[in-house]
């Protein structure tokens, strides 16, 4: 049985933000952490884009950034300009090392792999991981687990696969980022392609899917992007994979115990995504530096989620795709063709007003969102 000041559950982007935030700010110079993770090592195993509209620490972590991003529904391309907000996306390999790193020259830090976590707990004196008959003992847990976490909502997901593709020959690849690219089959779901350019004859290719399922066969995901090479972006000839990621993001908030005082949710797991779109990486960054100054103004840490404002707009929003579903695209495509960059990067990123709030809202089919408005 072992004690420390900290234990954070979870060495992913939120378990690792965090850490990496409190030992830069001298946090574990007198105290302990603990960091435990169910994974034997770090590859590179994550790409998490975002508009650049709130300062982080991992710059220096990036794959590429870009001006402009596109969206594509049938024959129309929507190339939108976000030069004063670039899209940019992190390498989760360069983001382990630059923490790892850090982490390792502190010996009051101690990374315990390979270990599943069954019961995370607290009572009256401390916090409490039990992984299988070992347990550690804390005064606060950082939890970002998924595991046995429940919901009252609709369970619906963003589930993925995505890879590097590299082709042996010259190919016209896209320019900027598809974000969305819906010239695909919807299946009475939805569904669309996700692309960023990686070099003159390299791009990374997500195929994305909204619906009940957590995930499809991996054979599925496989032959969808086949098909799209093949068709979407006209090249029949052989290609090779460097680099593959699955997952899936749930697009629905969590019931978290909310008389724990000593067990903190971080990350998605204290409903820090965005359910209507999945952004979390920057939301992340935020609430990590939050809790830094808390602890360093020795002020009571609370969980951060996602505000009231957008939970409220993302639970319509979810309400209309249950009901349009294989429609659904025509709403997404119409968001970006009748607003302002600005107002879509702003509403998308948590950080629009309300009258900007309200020229989105207009600008979505009126009648089934004030139906779902009203709640009919």
């Amino acid at each position: 049985m072992e004690k420390f000041d900290y234990i954070i559950v979870g060495a992913g982007c939120s378990g690792l933000s965090l850490a990496y935030e409190m030992n830069v700010k001298n946090l574990f110079n007198d105290k302990t952490c603990a960091i435990i993770d169910k994974r034997k090592e770090f590859n590179r195993d994550k790409i998490w884009s975002y508009w650049n509209i709130y300062e982080h620490s991992f710059y220096d972590c990036l794959i590429n950034k870009w001006d402009k991003f596109c969206v594509k529904k049938n024959q129309n391309e929507i190339i939108l300009d976000c030069e004063n907000f670039q899209y940019q996306s992190i390498d989760s390999q360069k983001f382990y090392k630059k923490i790892l790193d850090n982490l390792n020259s502190n010996k009051n830090i101690k990374l315990i792999l390979n270990k599943s976590v069954d019961k995370i707990y607290e009572n009256k004196d401390e916090a409490i991981v039990q992984c299988g008959d070992e347990i550690f003992r804390s005064d606060i847990i950082f939890n970002s687990s998924l595991d046995n976490k429940t919901t009252k909502e609709s369970e619906l997901f963003q589930h993925f696969y995505g890879c590097e593709v590299v082709f042996d020959e010259n190919v016209n690849l896209p320019e900027y980022p598809i974000i969305m690219d819906f010239n695909c089959n919807q299946d009475s779901w939805v569904h669309f392609f996700y692309t960023l350019p990686m070099g003159k004859n390299k791009i990374f290719i997500e195929n994305t899917w909204i619906s009940n399922e957590k995930s499809f066969a991996f054979e599925r995901y496989i032959a969808e992007i086949n098909y799209y090479i093949q068709n979407n972006l006209n090249y029949k000839k052989k290609y090779k994979t460097n680099y593959s990621e699955i997952g899936s993001i749930p697009m629905f908030h969590f019931k978290n115990n909310m008389k724990y005082k000593k067990l903190i949710n971080i990350g998605t797991a204290g409903n820090l995504t965005r359910k209507s779109t999945g952004y979390t990486f920057l939301n992340i960054q935020k609430s990590v530096k939050q809790i830094v100054i808390n602890i360093s103004k020795k002020q009571n840490i609370k969980e951060s989620s996602v505000s009231l404002k957008y939970n409220y707009l993302d639970n319509i929003f979810i309400k209309v795709l249950l009901e349009k579903k294989g429609s659904m695209y025509e709403v997404f495509f119409d968001l970006f063709k009748k607003n302002k960059t600005k107002d879509i990067v702003k509403f998308l990123s948590n950080t629009s007003n309300w009258f900007e709030d309200l020229r989105i809202i207009l600008s979505m089919p009126k009648l089934i969102f004030i139906k779902k408005l009203l709640n009919l």
